[in-house]
């Protein structure tokens, strides 16, 4: 019973440590980018996101408001990860620290997948019958609400794209016949083929990545059917 304990603990552990990596990814990413361009929004923009953690932070540990913490705090990553996305980095793309953070969100994704799927190996995700969970519809909120920074055309373009990965998220977990196709064609053509905006391929594919690896790899292991899901 302890070593099963022990074994859940560092799983849960090892997703904690994929969010860690991403946080300071994006910190760093904000960072490098206020340094280079000296906008002071952006500064603004990522201490006010430091602040909002923090509240989140305390929300759930201190007083045990764990959905309003996990809301917040996944409202926000959406949002400071769809600004890593977006805000331009062309001048500085070979800088040391611009480098480091591609690092960090290419480990950030590997631990992540790895820590989904020893999950389901080791039986600790109870499947719920859900087609978009909250963390998902908030993290895609955040991310389309980042994309306002742009042009309107852009923006809106963005904002169509997100729909589109929301509706592709149901699909997988209803299990369609065309989903994997889909799921291909969504990421090959329109994610990266589309958009106009190349500024940061690595956070668009981390964003993508950690949004979609539970719902196809639930493909697999859930077994809950069409009409429980």
């Amino acid at each position: 019973v302890n070593r099963e304990v022990n074994m859940h603990s560092s799983v849960r552990y090892l997703g904690y440590l994929a969010r860690f990596n991403l946080l300071v990814a994006i910190c760093l990413g904000l960072y490098v980018r206020w340094e280079k361009t000296a906008n002071s929004l952006i500064l603004v923009i990522f201490i006010l996101g430091l602040f909002v953690l923090g509240i989140a932070s305390i929300l759930y540990y201190y007083f045990s408001m764990e959905a309003a913490s996990l809301s917040l705090s996944n409202l926000w990553f959406g949002f400071l990860l769809g600004l890593l996305c977006f805000l331009d980095n062309s001048s500085f793309k070979n800088d040391v620290k611009e480098e480091i953070t591609k690092y960090l969100l290419l480990t950030s994704i590997v631990i992540r997948i790895l820590c989904a799927l020893v999950e389901r190996i080791s039986g600790y995700v109870r499947h719920k019958p859900t087609l978009l969970t909250s963390v998902e519809f908030l993290e895609l909120v955040g991310f389309a609400i980042a994309s306002t920074i742009m042009l309107v055309e852009k923006s809106l373009s963005i904002i169509l794209l997100v729909v589109a990965l929301a509706m592709l998220l149901i699909e997988l977990r209803m299990k369609s016949f065309l989903a994997i196709p889909n799921l291909v064609n969504f990421a090959v053509l329109l994610f990266f083929s589309s958009l106009e905006t190349p500024q940061n391929p690595i956070a668009f594919a981390c964003f993508f990545i950690y949004l979609i690896t539970d719902p196809f790899l639930d493909i697999y292991f859930s077994g809950l059917s069409v009409t429980e899901r």
